[in-house]
């Protein structure tokens, strides 16, 4: 083992690249409050803390009910690898918000590492290995995962490493499967869909470069399959119930989910749309073909059918939301870090590409500048119907010049002051633990802070009057307003017979306080002439 001076004699450039990714991953990352998926996520690693295993509810508030298939409420929702984590981590530091998203801010650092030190060992060269590192480290869609308290940004990780611990059956005699399957499990504990993906490349490169490895390392891979399947599978086979459970809510939740077959098709272009805007500018795909690139041949393959794995295998979901690709973020650096060494000898014009594709979106969205200008002077091509209508609002607001790293830069070193922050700070001041609030979403982001009894928009009562009432969002102008929905009558009867003061936070109401979806992601706080209302009950004590 090489002692920590030889490490950093030797691999100069990660006296660079820690540092940095520390700075990019952990600056700021605790100023503002867990947003929506965040609370819900840090709400079952609470009850691990709690109960010592994962469920949907506890005294004060329950979450993510469209996952309930259990009598006794039992979490199976997802995988629980993440929540044990994150429990870890609030056990260890106090259920703080540095704490919920430690785990996975540190995550980020290991991933920087890891991949440097796989993409060395793929490609022998550390300028290689520098780059796609530095890509990596400075990927915002990939670096916002990381800084938030939710599974989403582990992928990322644990990628890099299985397939770390696959290409080494190509150099040794007497290959060790043991690393593999570790990680495969905990991959597939982490968010089995992804590692589906993944594996799905690892057999298909496998089975093409079967004979650069010896036949005595097919038993090390049958065993690898064996333990790794046994000890995963399981939880697929109990759980069943689950997937037509979620599958039914989202399609009862939103109307404009396609369920016919084109959906795989519109949830590719997805897919495609979203890596060519912030990860890997698809218009450079051919460039992989270039001849300096062709002793790389085996090493790009493993990237691409990787990526076209976990590609595949997201389709299934019922949005193409990026967080499921987020495994291919470090394969796509490695492959732009290879271009740019091996496609190019002049050392300015490496640098000039870097500091482009890092500090701009020229290279990823110039090419379709044009097609934005023809759309825009024919808009009936795309009004025939809402699905079509919303894809081009997104195209629209998608394809302009912009430096989503300059973004980022000003998020980190600024403040960020959504509506849940100023809720928060508002009644952890004025309110008391086990106060009842109703608050229409992020509840269980307020009962972490507050510790109040958070009332569901579907338990509110009138002979039950809450102490405390926030409107924002849908609900913002429910009691003053004419709104005819159920929430808003209920609320009216409330106010109506019982006394409230009224009180106006200097907050937006914006119904979240952030998402960690790029395309919709707020680098700057939030603000707005309308403002948050918040309702005291007058007999509060």
């Amino acid at each position: 083992m090489p002692t920590l001076k030889q490490l950093v004699k030797t691999h100069t450039g990660l006296v660079f690249l820690i540092p940095y990714a520390l700075i990019m991953v952990f600056l700021g990352f605790s100023d503002s409050a867990l947003q929506l998926d965040e609370g819900a996520d840090t709400f079952i690693s609470s009850t691990i803390l709690k109960y010592g295993l994962p469920y949907h509810q506890d005294e004060t508030v329950y979450t993510m009910e469209e996952g309930i298939v259990r009598d006794d409420k039992l979490f199976i929702y997802r995988t629980w690898f993440p929540y044990y984590l994150q429990a870890s981590s609030l056990f260890l530091f106090g259920k703080t918000t540095f704490a919920a998203r430690l785990p996975f801010a540190l995550s980020g650092v290991l991933s920087a590492i890891a991949l440097y030190f796989f993409t060395l060992k793929l490609t022998k060269k550390k300028s290689t290995a520098f780059l796609a590192t530095l890509f990596l480290a400075s990927s915002v869609p990939a670096l916002i995962y990381f800084r938030t308290a939710r599974y989403i940004g582990l992928p990322i990780l644990l990628t890099v490493l299985l397939l770390y611990c696959y290409i080494t059956i190509y150099e040794k005699k007497h290959w060790n499967p043991w690393p593999l399957t570790l990680v495969s499990i905990i991959y597939f504990h982490t968010m089995y869909v992804a590692f589906a993906g993944v594996i799905l490349g690892v057999i298909i490169h496998f089975y093409i470069n079967r004979k650069s490895t010896t036949k005595n390392n097919y038993k090390y891979v049958a065993q690898a399959a064996v333990v790794t399947a046994i000890f995963t599978l399981p939880w697929l086979w109990f759980n069943f119930a689950i997937f037509e459970k979620v599958s039914e809510f989202y399609l009862s939740a939103n109307d404009q989910i396609d369920t016919t077959n084109w959906r795989f098709l519109k949830h590719l272009a997805g897919f495609l749309f979203q890596l060519n805007n912030y990860t890997f500018p698809l218009i450079l795909l051919p460039l992989l073909l270039v001849k300096s690139l062709r002793p790389y041949r085996t090493e790009i393959q493993l990237c691409l059918f990787c990526t076209a794995g976990l590609i595949f295998v997201s389709l299934l979901h019922t949005i193409p939301l990026q967080q499921y690709i987020a495994g291919s973020f470090p394969l796509w650096c490695i492959l732009l870090a290879l271009l740019i060494i091996e496609g190019f000898r002049s050392s300015t014009i490496r640098y000039a590409i870097t500091a482009t594709l890092v500090l701009t979106n020229l290279i990823h969205i110039g090419p379709l500048l044009s097609v934005k200008e023809v759309l825009s002077a024919n808009p009936q091509w795309l009004n025939k119907n809402s699905y079509m209508m919303d894809i081009s609002k997104s195209f629209t607001r998608e394809i302009k010049l912009k430096s989503v790293f300059y973004e980022y830069l000003f998020e980190i070193s600024n403040t960020y002051k959504g509506p849940l922050d100023e809720i928060v700070a508002f009644l952890k001041t004025h309110g008391k633990p086990g106060d009842s609030c109703y608050i229409d979403t992020e509840r269980e982001s307020l009962n972490f802070y507050t510790k109040m009894k958070v009332i569901l928009r579907s338990d509110l009562k009138v002979a039950e009057p809450p102490d405390w009432i926030v409107l924002r969002g849908n609900d913002w102008n429910a009691i003053e307003g004419n709104s005819p929905s159920p929430t808003a009558k209920i609320l009216r009867e409330i106010v109506s017979r019982n006394t409230y003061s009224k009180i106006a936070l200097n907050a937006p109401p914006v119904r979240v306080n952030n998402s960690y979806d790029i395309q919709i992601h707020l680098f700057r706080s939030p603000s707005s002439a309308d403002k948050i209302v918040i309702y005291k009950r007058a007999d509060y004590s």
